[in-house]
C-alpha cells in the first residue's frame, strides 16, 4: 500500500520552518503499482482532491505555487508486522533501497542497496564513506557487507579502502552494525 498526500510548495520562498513554504494533506492509501522493472509508480492525487492553502508558517499560497501528488510507499516490519513508511522506520530498521540499484557505487557485491536507519540518521551501508581513500575505484566498498538481511555486520572485512574501521559516523551517531544489531563506539 501506498501514502498519497495532496502537496503544495513553493520553491524559492524563505519559510522559517523548511526554507521553503511546504504543506500536504493526506488523501488515503492506495495499492502500490510498480513498472515492470520494479520500480514504485507515482499514484496521482483523485481528480478533485483539495489542496492545501497554507504552509505551517501562514503563508498562503498562490495560483503560481506547485502542486504535487506525495507518495510515500507502506513497509511492514517482518518482526512485529507494524507497518510505517521509511520516515517513520525507528532506529535499527533496515531496508532494501533497490532506487539505488542501478548506480554502482551505491550497490554492494551482490547487486543490492540496504539502507540501515541509525540514531543519527539514514545510513546507505552501501555508498561511499566522506573519507573514502580510493574515491575513483568503483569496484571497492567503504563498508564491506556480510550476511543475510536485516542480520548483517558490517566491517572492512573485504576489498575495501583505509577509511575508518568499518564504524559509521553520522550525525550524533558512531558506532557499528553487527548481526543487525547497533553498538555504540
Amino acid at each position: 500500500m501506498t501514502k498519497v498526500y495532496a502537496r503544495r510548495y513553493s520553491s524559492g520562498s524563505n519559510c522559517v520552518k523548511n526554507g521553503y513554504h511546504d504543506s500536504q494533506l493526506f488523501v488515503g492509501e492506495f495499492p502500490t503499482i510498480k513498472d515492470p522493472q520494479g520500480w514504485r509508480e507515482n499514484i496521482p492525487v483523485p481528480e478533485g482532491t483539495v489542496f492545501p492553502t497554507h504552509c505551517q508558517c501562514g503563508y498562503e499560497f498562490t495560483g503560481t505555487d506547485n502542486k504535487q501528488s506525495f507518495n510515500e510507499e507502506i513497509y511492514i516490519c517482518k518482526e512485529t508486522g507494524e507497518r510505517m513508511t521509511l520516515r517513520a522506520a525507528k532506529v535499527g530498521a533496515i531496508w532494501r533501497a533497490w532506487w539505488y540499484e542501478d548506480v554502482e557505487w551505491l550497490r554492494g557485491i551482490d547487486g543490492k542497496s540496504y539502507v540501515c536507519q541509525t540514531p543519527g540518521g539514514e545510513w546507505n551501508i552501501d555508498s561511499r564513506a566522506s573519507n573514502c581513500t580510493k574515491p575513483n575505484d568503483l569496484v571497492h566498498k567503504c563498508w564491506c557487507r556480510h550476511g543475510e538481511a536485516p542480520n548483517f555486520t558490517v566491517n572492512k572485512n573485504g576489498n575495501t579502502c583505509s577509511a575508518g574501521a568499518g564504524s559509521i559516523a553520522i550525525g550524533n551517531y558512531h558506532g557499528f552494525l553487527i548481526n543487525g544489531e547497533l553498538t555504540n563506539c
